[in-house]
């Protein structure tokens, strides 16, 4: 089964200081990324490039939960 998580790369930051939030989804220790059209600042990251902003993290957990939804209805052998 495929597993989804929110990611924020350090050496991804922007010109004008901001950083892309990512999905990023791992299947048999393959791993790909989605950008997503959230971005953040340092003063909304922790210290280990975790997102803190609860209204920003409400977002992306209901995307995740559609993400698993979605593969739990294609099957396990469907990825």
């Amino acid at each position: 089964m495929a597993t989804f998580s929110i990611k924020v790369f350090k050496h991804h930051k922007k010109k004008d200081g901001t950083y892309n939030v990512k999905i990023s989804i791992t299947q048999e220790r393959k791993r790909a990324y989605i950008d997503t059209t959230h971005y953040v600042t340092e003063r909304k990251l922790s210290k280990d490039y975790e997102v803190k902003d609860t209204i920003i993290l409400k977002d992306l957990y209901n995307t995740l939960d559609d993400y698993r939804e979605a593969v739990s209805r294609l099957g396990v052998n469907a990825l």
